[in-house]
């Protein structure tokens, strides 16, 4: 969406109060009064339309993710969730709204560990999902290394893989939901190796079952 600078009048009581309010909600002078004016006239901005799916989204994940209260932004969504292992290490996400191509953002998962041994099974579960991706979705744009993991995230449909314009908070949230649980399930059987990736491949399974929309 182009945006342009426009030089207007305004009562200097009206900008702090607008400047107040941009504060509470952690946005710019620029944004907050684009949205005030957007809303106005009955216009959806891409911002107002990313802020929708985030909402959706922290319904959707709410009994399974906790938002990073104060780190997410207009484009940008941070949760947080716990690995049932020994001192139950945090996973962070961050959902990360952009078009590039065909994909309509990413989602990045990091745990920070001083653990070898917890970061090497980590990285292992890193493997197993990127294969069950192929297996089950296709070849996807996934990345990771130690601690860390980048997927690009492409709506299409399941029945013939066409692409989405358009992608509703509820898509997203299923394939967070289903790599969450996944990892969570692989770390449940650790100590049986074949049972971990059986566990980490129904969640997968399941995912690609329910969902007409696959990331």
């Amino acid at each position: 969406m182009a945006k342009s600078i426009y030089s207007l009048v305004l009562d200097d009581e009206v900008i702090a109060l607008i400047d107040r309010m941009a504060y509470a909600e952690g946005a710019s002078r620029s944004a907050l009064i684009n949205r005030i004016l957007a809303e106005r006239v009955g216009y959806s901005t891409h911002e107002m339309r990313t802020r929708d799916i985030f909402r959706r989204m922290e319904d959707m994940l709410a009994d399974t993710l906790l938002p990073m209260l104060g780190e997410s932004g207009d484009t940008t969504m941070r949760l947080r969730s716990a690995i049932s292992y020994k001192y139950n290490p945090t996973v962070k996400y961050t959902v990360a709204l952009g078009r590039d191509g065909d994909s309509i953002g990413e989602l990045r998962a990091q745990v920070r560990s001083r653990s070898d041994g917890f970061t090497l099974m980590l990285l292992q579960f890193f493997r197993l999902w990127t294969r069950l991706e192929e297996a089950y979705i296709g070849r996807t744009d996934i990345s990771f290394e130690p601690g860390r993991l980048t997927r690009k995230l492409v709506p299409h449909r399941k029945e013939d893989g066409s692409l989405m314009s358009s992608v509703r908070g509820e898509d997203i949230a299923a394939y967070i939901n289903a790599f969450d649980g996944a990892m969570k399930a692989f770390f449940d059987s650790i100590n049986d190796p074949a049972d971990a990736t059986r566990a980490a491949e129904s969640v997968m399974a399941e995912y690609v079952k329910q969902n007409e929309i696959i990331m």
